[in-house]
């Protein structure tokens, strides 16, 4: 292609260039098509819920309010909250009193804060053991989901 050429295509394009063009618009529309179709989704209450799952520490707790009004911003349903790691009341231990205090301190933000008062809310205990295979895992979801949970509005 001589210089003339060159300049020329600069301003119109080639074949080729307007080929790629359109070829790259194309798949430009249909990953914004996809990810329109994703925003719907996951804003579709009937087939969408958004779980935040979190431990009972002020720092997770924190992330935790940050997170839910970030989704609710954007209009994702989220109307549960999973406190996970939760100690049992009686420990007698100076490492689990403290430990305690910590989460006693954390559990009152989920049930005074405003956004998240609001959700129906399940905790799972903390275990000795990590949760690994299918039967732990089977286990530790039977401790979680088949408690009643804290009705929100109490």
């Amino acid at each position: 292609q001589n210089a003339t050429g060159a300049v020329s295509s600069l301003f119109t394009g080639s074949e080729q260039q307007k080929t790629d063009l359109d070829t790259a618009v194309e798949k430009l529309e249909a990953v914004k098509e996809r990810l329109q179709k994703a925003q719907a989704l996951f804003r579709d209450d009937e087939q969408t819920e958004f779980i935040v799952v979190t431990i009972p520490t002020v720092m997770a707790t924190k992330e935790s309010c940050r997170l839910i009004d970030s989704l609710r911003a954007e209009r994702v349903p989220v109307r549960r909250l999973c406190v996970n790691q939760v100690l049992p009341d009686a420990n007698t231990e100076a490492f689990l009193k403290r430990r305690n205090a910590d989460q006693t301190t954390a559990m009152a933000v989920f049930r005074e804060d405003a956004g998240l008062r609001r959700l129906q809310r399940v905790t799972a205990p903390l275990l000795d053991l990590e949760v690994r295979g299918l039967m732990a895992l089977r286990y530790f979801g039977g401790i979680v989901w088949d408690q009643t949970p804290e009705d929100p509005a109490a």
